[in-house]
């Protein structure tokens, strides 16, 4: 064999290594905003992605823990990023914690949010993640995420077996938490209408003991 075929031959197994083992061990920080695990390949899978996301919740108010569920048929990698729904950008919003042996965070900006992926690309069968609210309202939130099936149930290997870039309903912002913001102006509305109805008694009982002083006379 030529020392040409012999490259093509070398370069083509370790094309084929990468395709099959690409990414076990989570996606990288490149494929956070795309969301496109490029290394596998154009996707095979057909039809409706067999997956979707739950929330312990369908609102938020800054600051609360939300379970995240990732529910369905089995699948081997993820990659899950929450973003406004508005569509403004593709910064991360919101921070998942806690991540389980199965998860580790991903796609970290200090200031917005993270996302969080897989550790292995061993078979799964549904997760539960905490994911913790902006600090202030930033409106309605939709989570973003691609599952590589890989092949699942099966432990043999099909890199290009995945849904890219699905999206979950949307959790909007809880309108309890705006009232709460409005209580003290209500208190104070509360105490200026209280301080009126004592003046007024007030001047009930003088008018009245005036009258009552003209009949005893």
């Amino acid at each position: 064999m030529s020392l040409r075929g012999t490259t093509i031959v070398i370069a083509s197994i370790v094309l084929m290594a990468t395709l099959t083992n690409a990414w076990p061990s989570g996606a990288p920080a490149g494929a956070c905003s795309s969301l496109d695990p490029d290394t596998h390949g154009p996707s095979t899978a057909t039809g409706t992605a067999p997956y979707a996301l739950t929330f312990s919740s369908s609102t938020y108010q800054p600051g609360q823990v939300v379970q995240v569920r990732l529910q369905g048929a089995a699948f081997k990698g993820f990659l899950i990023v929450g973003r406004k729904a508005d569509g403004s950008s593709t910064d991360p919003v919101g921070f998942f914690q806690n991540p389980s042996s199965d998860s580790k965070l991903q796609c970290l900006n200090g200031t917005t949010g993270n996302g969080i992926t897989h550790t292995s690309n061993s078979v799964k069968n549904g997760l539960t993640f905490d994911w913790r609210a902006p600090s202030t309202s930033v409106g309605n939130i939709v989570f973003h995420y691609t599952i590589v099936r890989g092949g699942a149930p099966s432990t043999t290997s099909d890199p290009s077996d995945y849904y890219k870039d699905e999206q979950s309903a949307a959790l909007s912002p809880n309108s309890q938490a705006l009232h709460f913001r409005q209580e003290p102006r209500r208190n104070d509305e509360v105490k200026d209408a209280i301080r009126l109805v004592k003046q007024d008694i007030t001047k009930t009982v003088t008018d009245l003991d005036k009258l009552l002083r003209r009949i005893n006379v």
